[in-house]
Parts: structure tokens; sequence; C-alpha cells
């Protein structure tokens, strides 16, 4: 017994140490929702994430073999920034529209849970949880030697926490928008890493560029840093053509 629960504990610990950057991408992904489609969309993605975990974990070896498989996840990472940072310009646009009187104000506390924005929340947490918990399956996998049960147990316990603490960050971006900045900075920055550590594609990065950890993260940092200062300027840019505009 005492094995089984040192076992469930280890997978505890390193999922919560390698799984801190997605509950901020988890919260962030949620945050423009109404409170109840917000804790809706986080469970749904949540579960479907502790699905396709357990079936990476057990899958584990298979993995090792795919080539590039790390480095398309960052740049899958790369697009979730960017439409996590258009479709917070996007509300903005339409705050701005509304007060301006040029379109009816809607109710987003009435939206099903079928909308178009709970749908994409909902797909872009499990397609950012899964690709950024990539170095967490391998590792848990590791961990678990081969024991279903342990694994299971290990990433339920790990899983949850990680959702509470997503609902915690998706109430606080509502009050500090400025932490989606961060969260996509985050993605950016996890985007670079995975594309350094792909089996295939790191190490020959690594001898046909120097100082390539360097160049990568300042890459990819810069990517998300440029698309966000491009959305505020254009943002700020229709925000005075409808203030010039009324």
């Amino acid at each position: 017994m005492l094995e089984l629960l040192g076992a469930i504990g280890g997978i505890v610990l390193v999922d919560l140490a390698l799984s801190g950057d997605n509950a901020l991408v988890i919260g962030a992904a949620a945050s423009g929702l109404p409170q109840r489609q917000r804790t809706q969309a986080i469970l749904l993605g949540g579960a479907g994430a502790i699905i396709l975990r357990i079936v990476f974990a057990i899958a584990a070896t298979l993995l090792l073999q795919l080539p590039f498989l790390q480095a398309l996840g960052g740049l899958a990472l790369l697009y979730i920034a960017a439409r996590l940072l258009m479709e917070r310009t996007g509300k903005h646009e339409e705050v701005v529209a509304e007060q301006a009187k040029l379109i009816p104000h809607a109710g987003t506390d009435t939206q099903p849970s079928n909308s178009p924005g709970f749908t994409r929340a909902l797909l872009t947490i499990l397609v950012a949880d899964v690709t950024m918990s990539l170095d967490n399956v391998l590792a848990i996998g590791a961990l678990a030697q081969g024991e279903l049960l342990v694994l299971v147990i290990g990433l339920l316990l790990s899983i949850a926490i990680v959702l509470a603490g997503s609902a915690l960050v998706a109430n606080l971006i509502r009050r500090l928008p400025w932490l989606l900045d961060v969260a996509a900075l985050v993605l950016g920055w996890t985007a670079a890493s995975m594309v350094l550590h792909d089996l295939r594609l790191g190490p020959w990065l690594h001898g046909a560029l120097p100082y390539a950890e360097i160049v990568l993260y300042v890459v990819g940092v810069g990517i998300v840093l440029a698309i966000d200062i491009a959305l505020r300027v254009r943002d700020y840019q229709r925000r005075q053509r409808i203030a010039d505009a009324v």
C-alpha cells in the first residue's frame, strides 16, 4: 500500500511541477466566458484532457518515435496564443461599438453552451493542455512503470488540482486583464521549448544554429509580443475612428 501511495504521490508531484503554465493558459482560454459557461468549459476540457493524457501516457513509447511531434505542438501553441489575443481584441471592439450604439446590446450571460465562444474556449483548453503536457505525459508514463491504476489515480488527482487553479486564474484575468498577456507569452516560451526539445528537430537546431536556445526563446516570445502589440495598435486606431465618427 505504501508503495502504491508513493507512486501516486510521485505522479501528482511531477505533474503539478510541470503543469503550472497549463493552469494559466486554461484559465486564460476560459476567462472570456460567463461564470456558468466558464466552469463548464474548464470541467469538460479537463475531462477530455484527462482521457487524452491517459491514452498518451500508455502510448509513451510510440510517441517518442513520432518525428517532429513536439515541433508541431510548438506551432500549435503559437497559434493558440495568437487566437487568445485576437479574441480579447474582438471583445474590446464589440464593447466600443456597443457604446457607440453601432450594435445592439447582447447579454453574454444567456449564451447557450453550444455557442461558438464556448466551443472555441473548450477546444482551446483541450488542445493547449494536451500539447503543453507532452513532457508531463512521458515523465508520468515512466513513473507509473506500466501500472495503469497508479497512472489513472495520479492523473485524476493532479488534473483536479490544475483545474481548480485554472478556475481561479480565469476569475483573476477578468479582474486583471494583463494576465492574458502573461499567458500568451508563456505559450510563446513553451512553444520555443517544445521545438528545441523535439527529438528530431532539436539536435539539428543545436548543431546548425549558434546559441539556438536563446534564439528560439527570443523568437517564440517575440512573435507573441509582436502580435499583441499589433492587435493593440489596431484596437486603438479603431477606437479613435469610432470616437471621431461619434
